[in-house]
């Protein structure tokens, strides 16, 4: 019997769908698939306070660690593992991160990896992070899914600060529903007769080549390099956070409160402004933004 194993976060629960759709029809084909849930000793609410949602902007940033509960897997020597995670300021969850930290990489080691991403809409400096850590703790990184939230930037934007602060996911006046469409996360299914495929030949060459023309996943030029742009920001405002901390302590609550006004007002007046910019740029660099992407895209 093949076995998959899958690791994941989900603070909405959402994430926990996508993979539900994706591996109900591997069970259902008779692969074994064990879940390791990812569990911080101190869980992180839902939905959101305000400080509570900016002030873990620093470690999130900085890929800071937290304790979190043990936890071992159910079985060993898996044929596959999955690892799921979210985005929290463009980098991985801090729960996430912190389970590839502090990993044995005997769990790992030589072991396909395939990785499920649930996002709004920038996720590639978080992938090649886990992509990174990944290698590092031994595994082989195989091929990557993302479930995105497709609608625009600012309107998600919109619905998904409703969502976090007021638990409210609904449709409201002309807003879509906040995240993933319920269609996109039962599409996942698209993907597992080629991953059951693979578990039977235990090849994976080429699979991330074949999960890509199902959609797997896709990055926008205006999108990358808006996302680069935001990374220095977020540098920056983490470095304005922390500046006074060693002589005052109370510092930090106070400039996350600036931070958490600044950061909707200014994503609010500056996005058209960035978004046009940002497209032009990807017009003017059009082949050596291709390039890099498909090279972002490759495993």
């Amino acid at each position: 019997m093949k076995k998959i194993l899958v690791i994941h976060y989900s603070q909405t629960g959402q994430l926990t769908e996508v993979l539900k759709a994706l591996t109900q029809p591997l069970t259902l084909a008779g692969v074994q698939v064990d879940h390791l849930p990812i569990t911080p000793v101190t869980p992180y609410p839902f939905p959101w306070s305000r400080m509570g949602f900016f002030g873990v902007f620093p470690e999130s940033v900085n890929g800071d660690p937290v304790p979190l509960l043990p936890a071992a897997a159910p079985s060993s020597n898996y044929d596959l593992i999955i690892f799921g995670y979210t985005i929290w300021y463009l980098n991985p969850s801090i729960p996430a991160n912190s389970f590839l930290r502090q990993a044995d990489p005997a769990l790992f080691r030589n072991t396909p990896v395939l990785t499920v991403i649930g996002a709004r809409n920038m996720w590639v400096h978080a992938q090649e992070k886990v992509r990174k850590m990944l290698k590092g703790l031994g595994g082989i990184p195989v091929g990557n899914i993302v479930a995105e939230d497709r609608a625009s930037n600012m309107v998600s934007l919109v619905t998904i600060i409703r969502w976090m602060f007021w638990g409210k996911k609904e449709a409201f006046f002309l807003f879509p529903p906040a995240g993933i469409r319920e269609a996109d996360i039962a599409s996942n299914a698209r993907f597992a007769p080629e991953i059951l495929a693979r578990l039977e030949s235990r090849n994976w060459d080429g699979f991330n080549k074949k999960i890509l023309q199902l959609g797997s996943a896709q990055i926008k030029p205006a999108l990358l390099i808006l996302e680069k742009r935001a990374l220095v920001l977020f540098g920056k405002y983490r470095s304005f956070m922390l500046a006074k901390v060693a002589t005052d302590p109370t510092s930090r609550d106070k400039r996350v409160r600036i931070f958490s006004v600044a950061l909707p007002i200014g994503a609010f007046i500056l996005s058209p402004i960035t978004a046009l910019t940002t497209f032009l740029v990807s017009i003017f660099r059009r082949k050596a933004i291709q390039r890099e992407v498909d090279e972002l895209l490759s495993y």
